[in-house]
């Protein structure tokens, strides 16, 4: 382990206080104006030889726009230097904790206190956008919390100027668990992907799971370019009904389709902090313990536990029918059909009394009622029995047995397009076909897209 050095520049060094991927950030004394700083003293196995020029001309560039970005809720730059030919960031001393390690103690934060968060974190990004800086790194670890309900976001250091000319290593900063498509793409980003990595945090605070969770980078990378946002808990969607679609929207994969800027995605939390239900409980903390282990004996039916089903009910809607409803309204309303069925299901005894609760989310009487006749119509079509041509073969006349190791292969292929939903899917399918060849055709069904639905069928031979 390297020695803590006792001064660094005129600074002189308490103690070391973290180890991060780019250095080592200590607490240090500015005998100067005797005040209390952290200094990031940055790797020097991070740099290049013959790239060590441009290296320490680009970070003190970045150095220079994170000065500029004063703001209450942004940890504030002091100073840059060199130290022994490494460079180092002298930046405001922030007492609390990092919202990483509010996770790690309690991994659920009640949805009036992550609001109250990530409004803050908003705030702090809408001012770093408007001077033309990007952060590239929003996440929990990035996030400070002051025991004065302060939030702090630092490390903007390692962002860019929106206008930078100059390609080095810091193009690729970015935890994969929170880069927006565009960045795992190493495309050229604006504001918006801040806004994407926002989003992803503040799924993660109310619901305790990463929205693009993953076994490696390149299956997150995979998940944050293709797979749509996980439908939030049950308990979330009760006390902020709203929530899913603000998130759906900060999380778009295409960055025109997420909020304009800070503020707009701001006051869309705003709205739903306003509508919060009064069954949140409301202390000091507001903050849920872990969710308890379900054991097997009373574990719920795949329809109770399923996000598009929703709770249990006397009625079992069509998983079928619900894709069918839900398609055809997004013609109607876009991306927000999904949380009006998840609503609409819980008001609905019955497949028409469904029908008739989604009209009533359309506006225009004219277009609500060529809703009601063409989703009527289309509910009443057989379904489909057959992919491109032929019969499914579902009578085990071809293709190997099926066996719990291949439904289990295919689930998670199909969940790569079709989301949590492929588990309900897999299982009925797995019911009524008796080989594997036609489980993977009757499953393609479910997928809309034709070049999807063939890149689908192509895991079949791997």
């Amino acid at each position: 382990m390297e020695p803590v050095p006792t001064t660094i520049g005129r600074y002189v060094v308490e103690g070391l206080v973290g180890i991060g991927a780019m250095g080592r950030i200590y607490k240090a004394h500015d005998p100067d104006i005797r005040r209390t700083v952290a200094i990031k003293l940055i790797s020097t196995n991070l740099m290049s030889r013959a790239d060590s020029d441009n290296y320490i001309r680009r970070f003190r560039r970045e150095a220079e726009a994170a000065a500029r970005c004063v703001h209450p809720n942004i940890v504030t730059v002091y100073d840059f230097a060199l130290h022994e030919g490494e460079p180092f960031l002298v930046m405001e001393f922030v007492k609390g904790i990092s919202l990483r390690q509010a996770l790690d103690e309690q991994p659920i934060i009640a949805v009036g206190d992550a609001i109250a968060v990530m409004l803050q974190v908003l705030d702090a990004l809408h001012s770093a956008h408007g001077k033309g800086v990007i952060h590239r790194d929003i996440k929990p670890a990035n996030i400070m919390l002051t025991p004065e309900k302060t939030v702090k976001v630092g490390d903007f250091g390692i962002s860019r100027l929106a206008n930078a000319a100059v390609t080095t290593v810091f193009d690729t900063v970015g935890t994969p668990a929170y880069m927006s498509p565009e960045q795992c793409r190493g495309d050229e980003l604006d504001g918006r992907s801040d806004l994407f990595s926002a989003g992803a945090t503040l799924f993660e605070m109310v619901s305790g799971n990463k929205a693009f969770p993953g076994r490696n980078e390149i299956e997150v990378s995979r998940r944050i370019q293709n797979e749509r946002l996980p439908i939030l808990p049950s308990k979330v969607r009760a006390a902020a009904p709203e929530l899913q679609s603000v998130l759906e929207r900060s999380t778009a994969k295409r960055a025109d389709g997420r909020f304009d800027s800070g503020v707009q995605m701001a006051d869309a939390l705003r709205r739903v902090q306003v509508d919060l239900s009064d069954g949140e409980q409301r202390d000091d903390t507001r903050v849920y313990p872990r969710p308890s282990v379900v054991h097997s004996s009373d574990a719920p039916s795949a329809a109770a536990r399923d996000p598009l089903l929703g709770p249990q009910t006397n009625w079992t809607p069509d998983l079928n029918s619900l894709r069918l409803l839900e398609r055809k309204l997004t013609d109607f309303v876009g991306p927000i059909a999904r949380i009006l069925v998840l609503k609409a299901i819980d008001r609905s005894k019955s497949t028409k009394e469904l029908l008739s609760e989604l009209a009533l989310r359309i506006p225009d009487a004219i277009e609500r009622e060529r809703f009601r006749r063409e989703a009527d119509l289309m509910l009443r079509r057989p379904p489909q029995e057959a992919v491109h041509s032929g019969q499914l073969d579902k009578s085990g006349g071809s293709g190997s047995k099926l066996t719990e190791s291949e439904i289990e292969r295919v689930q998670a292929m199909l969940a790569q397009f079709v989301g949590p939903i492929a588990r309900v899917l897999v299982r009925r399918a797995a019911n009524n076909v008796s080989s594997v060849e036609a489980l993977w055709q009757t499953l393609a069904v479910h997928i809309d897209s034709p070049g999807e639905r063939a890149a689908f069928l192509r895991q079949r031979q791997i």
